[in-house]
């Protein structure tokens, strides 16, 4: 949820949130980790911060670097989700979609390669693309990422 950013903006802790919105800290705990939320509560956030209950109810993946969770992640992944603080994540189906683009693009060139000289180069580039999003994109559910 986009509770944990909103609150970063207003410089709240969570027990001040908490306190402002009549919450209990680890109600404000659960959501902010991604846990379901009740309306009544979703009501008196979006009060406070003074926003649409929709817009709260709208799901943004998010990581929070600090975590230890973040910690396991290997470098060469992290720089993938390269950013600071909190980051938009991007989407797996996004990921899975670029790479199915780019197996066709590739499967196309090839077939153009016996009429044009370079576009055997290119079905090459588009295919090794098409491999490192895949690799990319397993890598992040193996460390849950998604």
């Amino acid at each position: 949820m986009i509770l944990k950013k909103l609150r970063y903006q207003k410089r709240w802790s969570q027990e001040q949130l908490a306190e402002i919105a009549g919450l209990s800290v680890r109600t404000v705990q659960r959501l902010e980790a991604g846990g379901k939320a009740s309306m009544e509560s979703l009501k008196s956030l979006a009060a406070v911060f003074e926003v649409n209950v929709s817009q709260l109810e709208q799901e943004i993946s998010v990581i929070d670097k600090s975590t230890e969770d973040w910690e396991k992640v290997p470098y060469w992944l992290r720089g993938y989700f390269f950013g600071s603080g909190l980051l938009k994540m991007p989407e797996r189906t996004l990921n899975i979609r670029i790479e199915q683009g780019t197996v066709v693009l590739g499967f196309g060139f090839l077939m153009l390669s016996p009429f044009q000289p370079n576009a055997f180069f290119a079905s090459f580039v588009l295919f090794t693309a098409a491999y490192v999003v895949s690799i990319f994109t397993r890598a992040g559910d193996k460390y849950s990422i998604w």
